[in-house]
């Protein structure tokens, strides 16, 4: 059972692998058959005192723990309050904002923008991820304030989940502590949820995970056309 103090000690662990790997030792991999074998002895607590979580568990506390730590943020900033203009596609995004930081839902945005040399540049951007980067001033992070008050163009960069060039012609793909990139042989690209493992396909053909997100194109003035992909994140009853 896990309390409601706060686990600091998650700050320490970069992902939820090197995480699992903290509860091991050398001599568990020498007597023990499998890898799996050794997690599973972790996960039942035979080898520590410490609590073992779970990977949604371990990210939700991570968040957590990045909250306390940074003193410059003391409530939650929602951007979309700057946002007095009339564009389809940045009041799209402002009426998901809240429910994208409370995690009731997680919306990707595909977007793809012309470049001066005439070849676009297209990604798919975590939008709650993309909140909480700039919230903690990280790196190559999106001034979603500047962003609503149309002084800046929201635009793929190659840290998004997925961004492409096409240009060059190549590809970015980035999992992060919301989605892992998944490129599946029938069903084409799709982004599994980490935290309810649902798999959010991007493809607007009809296949078995379809049900899990809710797929909107939107015309923009500034923007041309957006496409948010919402999926309602599944909560542990």
């Amino acid at each position: 059972v896990h309390t409601d103090m706060t686990d600091f000690s998650v700050a320490n662990f970069r992902d939820y692998p090197e995480y699992v790997r903290s509860f091991t030792i050398i001599e568990d991999f020498r007597y023990l058959p499998c890898h799996k074998a050794v997690t599973t002895l972790a996960r039942l607590g035979y080898r520590e005192h410490r609590t073992f979580y779970e990977e949604d568990e371990f990210h939700n506390a991570k968040k957590q723990v990045e909250q306390l730590l940074n003193p410059t943020v003391s409530a939650i900033v929602e951007y979309s309050l700057y946002f007095k203009g009339t564009d389809q596609a940045l009041r799209a995004l402002a009426q998901r904002e809240h429910l994208n930081i409370q995690q009731e839902i997680s919306t990707i945005i595909f977007l793809e923008i012309s470049g001066k040399s005439g070849f676009a540049k297209s990604g798919y951007i975590d939008f709650e991820a993309s909140l909480r980067n700039f919230r903690f001033k990280g790196p190559n992070s999106v001034d979603w304030k500047d962003i609503f008050e149309e002084r800046k163009l929201l635009r793929p960069q190659q840290t998004d989940i997925v961004f492409y060039d096409w240009r060059t012609r190549r590809i970015f793909t980035n999992d992060n502590d919301n989605y892992t990139v998944v490129a599946h042989a029938e069903y084409g690209l799709m982004f599994t949820h980490k935290g309810d493992h649902k798999n959010i396909p991007v493809t607007t053909k009809k296949n078995p995970f379809s049900a899990n997100v809710t797929r909107f194109q939107i015309k923009s003035d500034l923007y041309g056309f957006m496409i948010l992909y919402d999926h309602h994140v599944r909560k542990k009853t």
